[in-house]
C-alpha cells in the first residue's frame, strides 16, 4: 500500500511538473515536390548534374555504353533532347559518368572505360575524361588518366573530380586493380597541375583491409577535403554504410591512406534520428546555407537488395550529423523497380535536385533517369493576407504564389500534399491540398484512422518535449469536421476552438481544406508578429484496410522543439517566398489580344502561366529580354518569369 501511494505521488508530481524548454532543432528539412518529377534521360541510369557558371544545368549519363548529355536553361523545368557526345573505341565501353566545371570555366566530363571485348586483347578497365574550353560547344579528345586490370572482378569504377583552392585538380576513383586475388577495393587519387590534361598517380587515400571502400564523392568543407564513400567493413554494421574520410587542405593526403581505425574515417548519419538501414552509393554536396546534403540508396523499406530507393539526409557544415531523412521518389514496393546509383545537385539560390536511376519502367521498359526538385527549409512563414476561406487555394492568398510552402507526400503517402499559411490581425490562415482519390470519411473509424491533415502549433515557443500549455493540435478531417486539442502537463486534452472557420472542397482526385483560426483560440490577444513560434503538419491517408501517415522529417508529434520555426511576416511585405528577384531585376508583364508579353532589363529564359487552380495554362521560352506566350482563355493568371540567372519573378495578370 505504501509503495502504491509513493507511486501515485510520483506520477502526480510528473503531471504537474513545469514546462521545460529544450534547445530548438537545428538543421533544414527537405521538401520534395512530387509534381516536378520528370524523365531527363531515356536509357540512362548512373547520372550526375551540375549548374554551369552561365546558369544552365548540365546533366550527363551513359546510354548504350556512350556518354550522353542534356542541358536546361530554365532551372530544370525543361531539358534539351539528350545528345550523345562521346563514343568509345571499338570493343570498349564508357560508363559511370561524372562532370565538373573548374573555376576558369573549363568543363570536365570523366568516365570509366572498360568491359573489353575479345577483339581488344589489351583492353582494360580505366579512367578517361574530356575537356571543353568553350562552355560545352566542343570537346577535346580522350585524356588518359589510368588503366587498371582487364576483368570485371578487378575493375575500376566511379571517377569524380574536385578542384582545390590552389588550382590543383583531383580525380578520385574506386579501384579493385591492386587486389586481383582478394576482392578488396580502395580509393585512388590522381592529381593534375594543368587543369586536367595531365595526371599523376595513383595514390591510395582510403583502404580498409578485407573490405571495399567505394563510390567516392568529394567536397571542400572549410579547410578540409572530405570524401564520402561506401564502407562495408564497419564493425557491427554488416553491410555498406556512408562514411567520410578526410584530410586538411594543408596535408592534402600526404599522410597516407585513411585506414580502418583512423580518426579521419567516421560514420556520418545520426542514428538517434534516422533508422539504422544499409545501402551504399553515397553522394554529398554543399547547400547554399553551408549545410551539407547526402544521398544514398537503401533497401530500407523493401528489405530486398534488388529493390532500392533513394534517401536524402541533411548534415552540418562539417559534413557530420546527417539526419532529416527524406525520400525524393515515391515508394516502389509495388512496382519493384529499383532506384539506384543516385545523386544530388545544388542549384540556384535555394533548390536541390535528386537524380534517380530507375532500373526499368521507362520507354520500352528500360532504364531511365528521373529528376525531382526540393527545397531546404528551416523556417515557415505566414505572409500578411486575408484569404477567402472557401476551400479554394486561390493565387496570391498565401505566402507562396502556388500555396505550396510545405511539400510532402513522397515518403509514405506517394501522393502530392501542399500546404501554406497567411495571417491578419484576427486570424491565422492555413490551407492544405491533398491528392487523394480514396478519402475515407466513414464515421465507423476512430479519429486516429481518418483521412485528414493535422496542424500543430507551438504558439508560445515553449519548445518542450511533451505536450504542455501553449502547444495546439488542429485535426482537419476529410469529412469536414474539426477536432482541436491543447497540451496540458504532458498530455493532450480537448480544446475549445469556437470561432474557427473550416471549409473543405473535395472531388474524385483529392481535397483542399482551408481554415481561419482566431488568435484568441491560440491564446493570443493579437497576432504575435515579433515572436518565434513553431509548427508542423501530419497527413493521414486511409485506403480500405490500410492506413498511412506522413510527417515532416524529424518532426515528432509531442515534441515542439523538433518542429520547424514559424514566424509571421511583416505587414505590407510581399508574400511570395518564391519571388527571389533581386532588387535590380525589373520585369513588366502585359496582356494584349491574347498574347502575354514579359519584358525585363535582364535576359528571360522562360515564362509559365498558371490558372487559379494551380494548373499550367501556357509556357514559353526565350533567349532575349522579351518572352511572349499565347493565352486563348480569359481570366486571372499567375505569370512565373524565370530570368537566365535563375531569378524568379511572379506577376498576377488579367487576360481579357
Amino acid at each position: 500500500m505504501k509503495k502504491m501511494c509513493l507511486t501515485a505521488l510520483a506520477a502526480a508530481c510528473m503531471l504537474s511538473a513545469p514546462a521545460k524548454r529544450v534547445a530548438p532543432y537545428e538543421g533544414s528539412r527537405i521538401f520534395w515536390d512530387m509534381r516536378s518529377q520528370q524523365t531527363i534521360f531515356d536509357g540512362g541510369w548512373y547520372a550526375r548534374m551540375i549548374q554551369l557558371n552561365d546558369g544552365r544545368l548540365l546533366a550527363a549519363t551513359e546510354v548504350d555504353w556512350n556518354v550522353v548529355i542534356s542541358y536546361s536553361d530554365d532551372m530544370g523545368q525543361t531539358w534539351t533532347p539528350q545528345e550523345t557526345v562521346f563514343y568509345p573505341p571499338a570493343g570498349l565501353h564508357y560508363f559511370d559518368v561524372d562532370l565538373y566545371q573548374l573555376t576558369d570555366g573549363k568543363i570536365i566530363i570523366t568516365y570509366n572505360i572498360g568491359f573489353p571485348d575479345e577483339s581488344v586483347p589489351d583492353g582494360r578497365f580505366g579512367v578517361r575524361l574530356r575537356i571543353s574550353e568553350d562552355n560545352g560547344a566542343s570537346w577535346s579528345d580522350d585524356v588518359f588518366v589510368y588503366d587498371g586490370e582487364r576483368t570485371f572482378d578487378n575493375g575500376t569504377w566511379e571517377p569524380v573530380i574536385l578542384e582545390l583552392p590552389s588550382g590543383e585538380v583531383h580525380l578520385y576513383v574506386s579501384d579493385e586493380a591492386p587486389y586481383t586475388h582478394s576482392g578488396e577495393q580502395c580509393i585512388q587519387l590522381f592529381r593534375s597541375q594543368d587543369k586536367g590534361y595531365n595526371w599523376d598517380g595513383p595514390e591510395t587515400i582510403s583502404f580498409r583491409p578485407g573490405s571495399r571502400d567505394g563510390m567516392p564523392t568529394a567536397v571542400i568543407l572549410g579547410d578540409s577535403i572530405v570524401v564520402t564513400i561506401e564502407d562495408n567493413g564497419w564493425p557491427g554494421m554488416g553491410s555498406f554504410v556512408p562514411v567520410t574520410v578526410r584530410t586538411t587542405l594543408e596535408e592534402n593526403w600526404k599522410n597516407g591512406p585513411v585506414g580502418a581505425n583512423s580518426p579521419m574515417r567516421s560514420q556520418v548519419i545520426d542514428y538517434d534520428w534516422c533508422p539504422l538501414t544499409f545501402g551504399g552509393a553515397p553522394y554529398m554536396r554543399v547547400m547554399q546555407s553551408g549545410e551539407t546534403i547526402l544521398s544514398r540508396q537503401s533497401f530500407y523499406k523493401s528489405g530486398d537488395y534488388g529493390v532500392m530507393n533513394m534517401y536524402v539526409y541533411v548534415g552540418d557544415k562539417n559534413g557530420r550529423g546527417f539526419k532529416a531523412m527524406s525520400q525524393p521518389f515515391p515508394d516502389n514496393l509495388e512496382s519493384r523497380i529499383s532506384i539506384e546509383v543516385n545523386s544530388v545537385s545544388v542549384i540556384g539560390e535555394n533548390t536541390v535536385c535528386a537524380l534517380g536511376g530507375y532500373g526499368a519502367g521507362g520507354v520500352n521498359n528500360r532504364r531511365h533517369v528521373d529528376m525531382v526538385t526540393g527545397t531546404p527549409v528551416k523556417t515557415l512563414t505566414a505572409c500578411y493576407s486575408t484569404p477567402a476561406v472557401d476551400g479554394v487555394a486561390a493565387q496570391g492568398e498565401y505566402t507562396t504564389p502556388l500555396a505550396n510552402q510545405i511539400k510532402m507526400g513522397s515518403s509514405e503517402l506517394s501522393r502530392n500534399v501542399y500546404a501554406d499559411f497567411s495571417y491578419d490581425d484576427d486570424n491565422l490562415y492555413f490551407v492544405a491540398a491533398v491528392d487523394d482519390d480514396t478519402p475515407m470519411t466513414g464515421t465507423s473509424y476512430s479519429r486516429l484512422l481518418k483521412d485528414g491533415v493535422k496542424l500543430l502549433i507551438d504558439a508560445d515557443d515553449v519548445c518542450d518535449d511533451t505536450p504542455v500549455a501553449g502547444m495546439f493540435e488542429f485535426f482537419f478531417v476529410a469529412d469536414g469536421k474539426l477536432e482541436c486539442r491543447q497540451g496540458d502537463a504532458g498530455t493532450w486534452v480537448t480544446h475549445d476552438a469556437t470561432g474557427t472557420v473550416y471549409k473543405i472542397q473535395s472531388n474524385d482526385e483529392g481535397y483542399v481544406m482551408e481554415a481561419a483560426i482566431p488568435w484568441r483560440v491560440l491564446g493570443k490577444a493579437s497576432a504575435p508578429e515579433n515572436q518565434r513560434m513553431a509548427a508542423t503538419i501530419e497527413v493521414n491517408d486511409r485506403r480500405g484496410n490500410s492506413f498511412k501517415s506522413e510527417s515532416i522529417p524529424d518532426a515528432r508529434h509531442d515534441q515542439s522543439w523538433t518542429w520547424l520555426e514559424f514566424r509571421l511576416g511583416e505587414k505590407g511585405a510581399s508574400g511570395a517566398l518564391d519571388n527571389v528577384s533581386s532588387a535590380d531585376s525589373k520585369v513588366n508583364v502585359t496582356s494584349l489580344d491574347g498574347v502575354i508579353t514579359a519584358e525585363s532589363n535582364r535576359q528571360i529564359s522562360s515564362m509559365r502561366l498558371y490558372g487559379t487552380d494551380g494548373s499550367l495554362a501556357a509556357y514559353g521560352s526565350s533567349d532575349t529580354t522579351t518572352c511572349k506566350v499565347r493565352l486563348d482563355n480569359s481570366g486571372i493568371y499567375l505569370a512565373e518569369i524565370r530570368l537566365a540567372d535563375g531569378t524568379g519573378v511572379y506577376k498576377k495578370i488579367l487576360n481579357r
